[in-house]
């Protein structure tokens, strides 16, 4: 995997004739490693290949299409368009695709497989240049797998996978959620707390099962015992987290610290709890997975796990950009650092 780097200042615009004369080939012959590879000798291929990666050089997908005959629009599956995190993560895909010349197609799959499938069939007709993909569910049966498979083929595209990693032999972008859970969970056990709950979404999908285990582990390297009825799982959404909430705030002995596992279910917990007349930080410590810009204009001091979705959207496009490059190269997964930042334990 290879970590995040700090974002640099753009490189000036590198032409084909630039690479062709570092790589001591014609223009031709750079030309044809772009649209037809196949046709160059392995060796010759590489060296521009390597060129290119080294000079940072983005071809023109847009010219590059009508050798292709492909589009210049790249498809893009969101689970949540409504949720601000996928919102912003679409904007910084926007961001590189503007800059690109490539024209966006933006799909909400309501983290329906069904949905997924269908999106998944309508893109493989517009003949997209990529994929950007959030999968809705993690199609871990071998029946779910092999159905998402034939309709990925039958896409004939480059796929990038962002923040759910299922598993699939494409590029990726992903969030460490494992390490982000384990270090909050720390950071409230060191500030005192024993009585922690956690709202979580359900141990069916991939990052229920991440943000789970780090909680876990932290709880366990402590040697606390946590009550199964401060374990609520829901869908990660702002009402099960709200009737989740609800039934907690029932409990005999009530948890001195939420953690809450995504925007939506910060929103719900936070919802039931002002309705019941209690508040953060007083009543409760909370620490969200995503910021909450909300809290910071109220001044409402709370902790939170920070996801710099726009930043996933722009490294997902650029690793998209770059696979349409590089039909060749070894699949990549990037990994953006999560910090958590501590601001009332």
């Amino acid at each position: 995997m290879i970590p995040m780097k700090p974002r640099s200042r753009e490189m000036p615009n590198v032409t084909i004739n630039d690479i062709a004369r570092c790589a001591g080939v014609s223009k031709a012959t750079v030309s044809r490693v772009l649209n037809h590879p196949d046709v160059v000798d392995e060796k010759t291929r590489k060296t521009v290949q390597r060129v290119m990666e080294e000079q940072n050089y983005r071809p023109s997908v847009t010219a590059r299409n009508l050798s292709n005959r492909k589009s210049s629009t790249i498809g893009v599956i969101l689970p949540q368009v409504d949720n601000m995190f996928f919102g912003e993560m679409l904007r910084g895909m926007i961001h590189v695709a503007d800059k690109n010349e490539l024209t966006i197609m933006c799909f909400n799959s309501d983290d329906s497989k069904k949905k997924d499938l269908q999106t998944l069939e309508i893109l493989a007709g517009h003949r997209v240049r990529g994929l950007i993909y959030v999968p809705a569910v993690s199609y871990e049966e071998k029946n779910e797998r092999k159905l998402l498979n034939r309709y990925l083929r039958t896409l004939d595209a480059p796929v990038v996978i962002a923040d759910r990693n299922i598993d699939l032999p494409v590029d990726g972008v992903f969030f460490d959620d494992n390490a982000a859970m384990y270090e909050a969970t720390c950071a409230v056990i060191e500030a005192g707390h024993t009585r922690i709950a956690i709202i979580n979404g359900t141990q069916e999908r991939v990052l229920g099962r991440q943000r789970q285990s780090g909680f876990e582990r932290a709880v366990e390297e402590a040697g606390l015992t946590i009550p199964e009825e401060y374990i609520m799982l829901g869908d990660y959404s702002i009402q099960s987290a709200y009737m989740m909430t609800k039934e907690m705030m029932k409990l005999p002995v009530q948890p001195t610290a939420v953690i809450t596992c995504n925007n939506d279910t910060t929103k719900g917990f936070l919802e039931a709890v002002y309705e019941s007349g209690r508040s953060i930080p007083l009543d409760y410590k909370n620490v969200s997975l995503d910021k909450m810009e909300m809290l910071n204009i109220l001044g409402i001091p709370y902790n939170y796990i920070e996801r710099d979705a726009y930043q996933m959207g722009q490294k997902a496009m650029e690793q998209l950009i770059n696979r349409i490059a590089f039909p060749d190269r070894a699949y990549r997964h990037i990994i953006i650092e999560s910090p958590f930042v501590k601001q009332s334990l």
